[in-house]
């Protein structure tokens, strides 16, 4: 059963659910998001051998230094804040292990769809691209709970509904590229990514940034009641 929330945001009415799952769902829930990653690794391992080339040349496309250092103080910030905050899932683990994540397999599954859309690979990398999104923004968070606590997490539904959207925004902003003096386009409609770009520079692309950014950082800020007793000490 879900219970609802109702929080006052900057004038908005918005819903924070907390979801009570029965056993029979979690049981049926985890063995369906289990299967479908393991569809998506088998994918992955039939076509490994075309794929490793492709792998080698996204990890030169990650390594820009804008985008590391872009990540860095990311990471730092989603790894400790959850300290301050009243959601008791948001530790050291879930919150590194969501962000190196999102980091590693954003850019690529979004271009996996963009891809498959424009003809340019099989339909079966849709699910490839699927698999990595949810595991990566909803069910390594899930299963690490499960783990730790021995219960399904009552907020995997708000989770679910929000973290794909920091990652879809994380993916785009790691996928932009110069192009020209003061132009940008997204490096995955090149039919040679993910090579990375001739022009790797970061002020073309400053202005276009700032609303990925800020879309991330304000679905990460304003869903949780933050706490910062240090300061009344």
């Amino acid at each position: 059963m879900a219970r609802r929330e109702w929080v006052d945001l900057f004038g908005l009415r918005t819903i924070a659910m907390t979801t009570s799952s029965s056993p029979a769902f979690v049981v049926v829930y985890v063995a369906c998001w289990v299967t479908f990653c393991l569809l998506a690794a088998t994918i992955l391992m039939i076509d490994r051998h075309r794929l490793q080339p492709e792998w080698r040349s996204y990890l030169r496309f990650l390594s820009a230094p804008w985008k590391i250092a872009l990540f860095v103080p990311a990471l730092l910030f989603v790894t400790f804040a959850g300290r301050y905050t009243d959601d008791e899932t948001w530790n050291v683990v879930t919150g590194s292990g969501m962000s190196i994540l999102t980091f590693l397999t954003a850019p690529w599954s979004l271009g996996l769809i963009f891809q498959v859309l424009v003809g340019r690979r099989p339909w079966r990398y849709l699910l490839v691209a699927a698999a990595l999104i949810l595991f990566s923004s909803s069910w390594f968070y899930d299963g690490y709970l499960l783990w730790r606590d021995g219960i399904y997490t009552p907020r995997w539904l708000g989770n679910l509904m929000l973290s794909p959207i920091i990652y879809v925004a994380a993916g785009l902003l790691w996928n932009l590229e110069a192009r020209g003096r003061f132009g940008f386009r997204l490096s995955f409609v090149r039919p040679d990514w993910p090579s990375p770009p001739e022009d790797r520079r970061f002020l073309p692309l400053m202005v276009v940034s700032i609303p990925l950014i800020l879309i991330a950082a304000f679905v990460l800020v304003a869903f949780v009641g933050w706490r910062f007793d240090f300061i009344r000490r």
